[in-house]
């Protein structure tokens, strides 16, 4: 089978759409390794070890423009338009748009299959520029009735997608993410000491991965570090800074917590591993997200974590989480001292590791195949075979 993807954020991105982009590029070259898989990417430029052990692989094949098609402005229509007619060129199989969108032009041939992994420009549309809110609208809508398949990364999403675009549920797969290898590695005290000088941080912390905006809801975990000015656990947030980034360290100054946040924004992805494993407690206040990758993340390295009702936590983090309002600071107190017991805190732990057996890359790449074979004719299809059975 050769399959085509579409890989700019694989080759781009370092946070959600990205991290899913090279798990599933990975996952289906080492798990199905016979078939041949094209990236389409409109850069490729960036090195980093997370792009070379997804995108690298002898199975796979990089498509870049060329020609004028290498400008700035042309690389954006070459992937919104002009990538389809390299699908023919490619003679392809399968062409999976795996962020939100597939191309204008489409090859007859091939069928085409959409991941779509939120709606939030529908829900919180004040937090996007109004006219890039109607595109967001117009080109998903688009995709979603042009594809042959659509996959929601979670039933939340699923959901949206019927509410929102009116989108056909028996056209709508639910294939969650997958955490990525790094977080299955042991840490070795010599790792965390070399972490504990890298970024003057110590042991035993809260913890918070993510970019640092007003959705990701640190305020929340702020407000309960001025009720408990007593706690010896100061907070780590990671994650790319924007504009408020302002309002938290105004909050910070007013309430005097200038010595219990630390803020990193440069963390290398290799170290988020020993970071996690350091934390006392995972912290996750997000109002919505599609999906909430770091609250697998924190349970595969053995740390408890505490998230928030709706949106797609509970699916996330099954019993393997506490919960409570993403605006109820005493909720996420009484959650954090329930984990200074340790018996309860291994028993959060042990349930986080039963529940991350569901986002195992070699089950996630084997339902994508399965989604593969069906969207084909059944005289195309040429079962795979997955690496160890």
């Amino acid at each position: 089978m050769k399959i085509g993807f579409d890989a700019k954020r694989a080759y781009k991105n370092f946070t959600g759409l990205g991290n899913y982009s090279r798990f599933i590029l990975k996952s289906l070259s080492q798990n199905f390794p016979k078939n041949d898989y094209l990236l389409y990417t409109p850069e490729n430029s960036k090195k980093a070890v997370e792009i070379t052990q997804a995108c690298n692989n002898l199975n796979q094949e990089t498509i870049t423009p060329e020609d004028v098609w290498k400008l700035p402005v042309m690389s954006s229509i070459w992937r919104s338009v002009y990538q389809g007619v390299k699908h023919s060129d490619s003679h392809l199989d399968i062409f999976h748009g795996l962020s939100n969108e597939i191309p204008l032009i489409k090859n007859k041939s091939t069928k085409y299959i959409v991941s779509v992994h939120d709606l939030i420009f529908c829900r919180f549309p004040e937090l996007f520029n109004p006219i890039d809110v109607q595109i967001y609208k117009l080109k998903m809508a688009r995709s979603c009735r042009e594809a042959d398949q659509v996959i929601a990364i979670s039933e939340q999403t699923k959901r949206d997608l019927i509410d929102y675009f009116q989108i056909d549920p028996a056209k709508i797969r639910v294939v969650y993410q997958g955490v990525n290898e790094i977080f299955k590695q042991e840490v070795s005290i010599d790792q965390v000491q070399q972490i504990k000088k890298k970024y003057g941080i110590s042991e035993r912390f809260l913890l918070f991965v993510s970019t640092i905006e007003k959705r990701k809801n640190v305020q929340l975990i702020l407000k309960a570090l001025k009720e408990r000015q007593n706690w010896d656990m100061p907070l780590v947030v990671i994650g790319r800074p924007t504009a408020y980034l302002k309002e938290l360290y105004a909050y910070i100054e007013e309430h005097r917590l200038q010595n219990k946040v630390i803020f990193l924004h440069n963390v290398a992805f290799e170290d988020l591993p020993t970071i996690y494993k350091m934390a006392h407690v995972f912290i996750y206040p997000s109002y919505f997200e599609g999906f909430g990758i770091p609250i697998i993340e924190a349970q595969q390295m053995g740390i408890p974590v505490i998230t928030t009702k709706g949106s797609a936590f509970q699916e996330a983090g099954g019993q393997g989480a506490l919960y409570g309002n993403p605006d109820d600071a005493e909720a996420l107190i009484e959650n954090i001292e329930l984990l200074s017991d340790e018996t309860h805190r291994q028993t959060m732990i042990e349930k986080g590791f039963q529940n991350i057996r569901r986002f195992d890359q070699r089950v996630i790449s084997r339902q994508l195949m399965q989604i593969y074979e069906e969207v084909l004719e059944p005289s195309v299809i040429r079962r795979p075979v997955l690496v160890g059975n």
